[in-house]
């Protein structure tokens, strides 16, 4: 039986939790923290960035449709129900488009100071395992189907399908990688993650 497109893509799209996942397990905290120039994003942002955006994700997956709402339970972000922003300190901070980093000053971003690794990436992987279970519950008709307006993505996304949106996020997923893989080779490392 051949692949359907929706299965290739949510395939890629948890394959590269893993992958990001993988990477950031064998960086040191100074890795993650070390920023190679004042005007520069640590890896730890990036990460955390990347969780927000998961986890915002998993969130909204509910309401993308009628049917995905009867196949899920209506979703809540982890971030706010378990109070991260104000376990780490970020509770007053301007943390951009529903403080998930997206148009957040820069300003802001480099006075940020995220948490130890272990901190961090339990964050990051709990939105992985949010999102990636989220996912499949996203078939092929669910993968071409129109997303329908909900609050949460209001001005956002939501002009599009299921799909779309799931394209998107694996392509942001993937160029927050790069720029990983870049701040690392920068510390005197390998930066790939693929090695």
């Amino acid at each position: 039986m051949s692949t359907s497109v929706a299965e290739m893509v949510i395939k890629e799209y948890c394959a590269g939790h893993d992958r990001l996942l993988k990477y950031l397990r064998k960086l040191s905290d100074e890795h993650l923290h070390r920023r190679p120039s004042p005007t520069t994003h640590a890896i730890a942002w990036h990460a955390w960035h990347l969780a927000r955006w998961a986890d915002f994700t998993q969130a909204c997956i509910p309401g993308m449709t009628p049917e995905l709402s009867q196949r899920l339970p209506s979703g809540a972000e982890i971030w706010h129900v378990e109070q991260w922003a104000q376990r780490w300190g970020f509770d007053n901070m301007q943390l951009g488009v529903k403080a998930t980093g997206m148009e957040m000053p820069d300003e802001v971003a480099y006075r940020l100071t995220f948490p130890i690794k272990a901190e961090l990436l339990g964050y990051v992987e709990r939105t992985f395992a949010a999102v990636d279970h989220a996912v499949t519950a996203i078939d092929d008709d669910q993968f071409l189907a129109s997303e329908q307006l909900q609050p949460m993505t209001e001005g956002i996304w939501g002009k599009g399908t299921v799909g779309d949106a799931l394209l998107s996020h694996l392509t942001h997923d993937n160029r927050h990688l790069g720029m990983m893989e870049c701040l690392l080779g920068l510390q005197v490392q390998s930066g790939t993650a693929t090695v």
